[in-house]
C-alpha cells in the first residue's frame, strides 16, 4: 500500500504541477487519471471504469482566462482513490468525485496565489541576470507546492487503507445506493449540456438532435456516430469552400480582337511574385534546434500559474532559449527577457504557440539591428493573445477533448482498455502536432501570419466543421450516457401499462433528451453549476423514492 501511495501522489502532483505539456496534459482529464490510479492501486478495470464515470461529467466544464470551474484533477484521482478503497461500484464514483472537485477548487486558490510570490523571487533573479535562477524559479517552488497540496493529501488517502472506507460504504443503506445511482445516471446530462451550450449555434444545433436520434433508432454506438459525422463535416467544409469560390469569381472587362468589351469569368488570380516576402539574410538567426527547444519550453508555459500575471514567468522560461542565442552577455540578455515579466494569458498547446513563433521572429529581427522596440513585440503579443486564447480553447476544450474522450469512455465503459488508451495518444498528438505547426508558421511568417489564418476564414469553417462532429458526438452521449427511466405504471382493470413503453413507442431516450435539454435550459439562464449539481442531487434521490426515476444502466 506504500508504494501505491507514493505512485498516487506524485500522479496527484503532476495532475496539478503542468511542467510539461506532454506528459501532463493528460493529467487533468478522469480517464485517464482513474485508469493510472486503478493501476497503481491494482485494479486498473474499477479505475477505468470509475474515471470514465467521473469523465462524463466534466466533458462540458471549459477552463479558461485562469478560472477553474471545478477541479478534474482531484475530482478524477480522489474520486477514484475512494471507490477502489471502498470497493463500492464504479456508478457511485461520481458522488465521490463532486465533493472531492469542490475541495480542489479551494486547494487550486491557495495554489495559485501562493505562485505569485515565486514571479517577485524571478524579477530581482533576472535584475541579477540569474537566468537559471529564473528557469528554476519557474518549476521548483510549484512543484513543491502542488505536492503540499496535491501530493500529501492522496498519499494520506491511499495510505489510510481500505477497511474505513469500506465500513463507511457498508454504513449507507442499500436504497440511499440505488438512489445515488439515479444521480449518477443524471449527472451526465451536465457535461453534455455544457458542451451543447459551448458548441450550440443555432445553426448547428440541428445536428445535436441528428445525432441522438440517429443513435437511439439505429443502435450505433459512439465511435460509429464519430466516423459518420466526420464524412458529413468532410462534406459541408468542402461544399463551403467550392461555394466560397464561386462568390470570389468577378466579373472583369476585356478587349476582343474586334475592339469590343465582353463580360467574361475568371477566377481571382494568384500573384505569388508580388506577395512573396525575401527573408532578409540576417547574420544573428535562430538554429532549428533552438526553435524546437522553444516550442518544447512553450508547453511548460503554465508550470508556474499564477493569479497575478497567469503565464508571465512561464512566457519568460521559454525565451531564455533564444535569447541565449541571440545575444552575448547575461546582462543584455536579462534586459531583453525583462519584457516577458508581465501579465500575459492565452491558450498554450493549439493555436497559441503561434504567437511564442511570431515573438521568435520579432526578436531575431531586433538582435539584428532592425527598429523593432520591446514594445513593439509586447503590443503584438497582448493583441493577440486574446483571439488566440478563444480560438485556440474551443479547438483543443470544445472540440477535440469531447469528441477524443467521448469515444474512449464509451470504450471504457465496455470495458475496453483501449478507451483511455486512444484517446490518450490521438488527443495528444493532435494537439501539439498542431502546436508546432502554429509556432513555427509564427516565425517564419511574422507577425502577419495570424492576420492571413483568420483573414481567409479557414479556421472558422474548420470550427464549424469539427462542431458538426462534436454535436453529433454530444447527442449520441445523451442517448446512451444519460442512464435513467421511468418505473411508473398505470392499471387500469386487470391491464397495466407501462409509462416507459409508451415513451418507447413515441421515442426512445425522450427522458435523457429531456434532462439534457432541462439542464442546457438552465445553463442558458445563467444558473450556476453548482446550485445545479445540487437540483440533480435533490431530484435524483427524490424522484427514486417517489417512484418516478430508475437508474437504468
Amino acid at each position: 500500500m506504500v508504494v501505491s501511495a507514493i505512485l498516487v501522489a506524485i500522479l496527484a502532483t503532476m495532475g496539478q504541477w503542468w511542467f510539461f505539456g506532454p506528459v501532463t496534459k493528460c493529467l487533468v482529464y478522469p480517464l485517464t487519471t482513474g485508469t493510472l490510479v486503478g493501476l497503481f492501486m491494482g485494479n486498473p478495470m474499477l479505475g477505468m471504469l470509475a474515471g470514465a464515470n467521473i469523465q462524463l461529467i466534466y466533458l462540458g466544464w471549459i477552463s479558461a482566462g485562469g478560472t477553474m470551474p471545478s477541479n478534474t484533477i482531484v475530482a478524477g484521482i480522489f474520486g477514484t482513490a475512494m471507490t477502489i478503497l471502498s470497493g463500492a461500484d464504479p456508478k457511485m464514483a461520481v458522488t465521490f468525485a463532486i465533493p472531492f472537485s469542490m475541495l480542489g477548487l479551494l486547494l487550486n486558490q491557495v495554489y495559485m496565489t501562493v505562485n505569485a510570490a515565486w514571479i517577485h523571487r524571478a524579477d530581482k533573479l533576472l535584475d541579477r541576470g540569474n537566468l537559471r535562477g529564473v528557469r528554476l524559479m519557474n518549476f521548483v517552488p510549484s512543484a513543491c507546492m502542488s505536492f503540499i497540496l496535491y501530493g500529501i493529501p492522496a498519499f494520506l488517502l491511499v495510505y489510510s487503507g481500505s477497511s474505513w472506507a469500506q465500513q463507511l460504504i457498508n454504513m449507507v443503506p442499500k436504497h440511499l445506493i440505488n438512489a445515488l445511482e439515479v444521480v449518477g445516471g443524471i449527472m451526465p446530462a451536465l457535461g453534455i449540456a455544457m458542451l451543447l451550450n459551448y458548441l450550440g449555434k443555432k445553426k448547428l444545433i440541428p445536428w445535436f438532435f441528428g445525432g441522438f436520434f440517429l443513435t437511439v433508432y439505429s443502435g450505433l454506438g459512439i465511435t460509429a456516430i464519430s466516423i459518420f459525422s466526420a464524412i458529413i463535416a468532410l462534406v459541408v467544409y468542402l461544399g463551403s469552400n467550392n461555394k466560397e469560390e464561386k462568390v470570389k469569381k468577378k466579373k472583369v472587362k476585356r478587349l476582343s480582337v474586334n475592339k469590343k468589351i465582353e463580360d467574361v469569368e475568371v477566377a481571382p488570380v494568384d500573384d505569388k511574385e508580388n506577395n512573396t516576402t525575401v527573408a532578409p539574410e540576417y547574420t544573428k538567426k535562430l538554429s532549428k534546434s533552438t526553435l524546437v527547444k522553444t516550442w518544447l519550453w512553450s508547453t511548460s508555459t503554465e508550470a508556474c500559474y499564477n493569479y497575478e500575471r497567469l503565464q508571465a514567468l512561464g512566457a519568460t522560461n521559454l525565451m531564455i532559449t533564444p535569447i541565449r542565442e541571440l545575444y552575448d552577455t547575461n546582462k543584455r540578455r536579462a534586459e531583453e527577457l525583462k519584457k516577458y515579466m508581465v501579465f500575459y494569458n492565452s491558450e498554450v498547446f493549439t493555436i497559441g504557440p503561434i504567437i511564442n513563433g511570431i515573438a521568435c521572429s520579432m526578436e531575431e529581427a531586433r538582435a539584428n539591428g532592425e527598429d523593432i522596440k520591446a514594445k513593439d513585440i509586447n503590443a503584438v503579443r497582448t493583441g493577440l493573445m486574446g483571439p488566440v486564447a478563444g480560438i485556440g480553447d474551443t479547438v483543443m476544450q470544445g472540440i477535440l477533448f469531447p469528441i477524443l474522450f467521448g469515444i474512449g469512455c464509451s470504450l471504457a465503459l465496455e470495458g475496453n482498455y483501449l478507451g483511455p488508451i486512444l484517446s490518450f495518444v490521438v488527443f495528444e498528438s493532435l494537439i501539439f502536432g498542431c502546436g508546432y505547426f502554429m509556432f513555427m508558421t509564427g516565425y517564419k511568417q511574422g507577425k502577419t501570419s495570424l492576420l492571413k489564418i483568420l483573414k481567409n476564414g479557414t479556421i472558422d469553417k474548420i470550427i464549424n466543421a469539427f462542431s458538426i462532429v462534436g454535436l453529433m458526438v454530444v447527442g449520441a452521449m445523451a442517448a446512451t450516457r444519460v442512464t435513467v427511466n421511468t418505473p411508473l405504471a398505470i392499471t387500469v382493470g386487470k391491464g397495466t401499462t407501462k409509462i416507459q413503453d409508451v415513451l418507447n413507442s413515441l421515442a426512445p431516450g425522450l427522458i435523457p433528451l429531456g434532462l439534457t435539454l432541462l439542464v442546457w435550459w438552465m445553463l442558458k439562464k445563467k444558473v450556476n453549476t453548482v446550485y445545479i449539481i445540487i437540483a440533480i442531487f435533490v431530484v435524483g434521490i427524490l424522484s427514486y423514492y417517489l417512484g418516478i426515476l430508475g437508474f437504468a444502466g
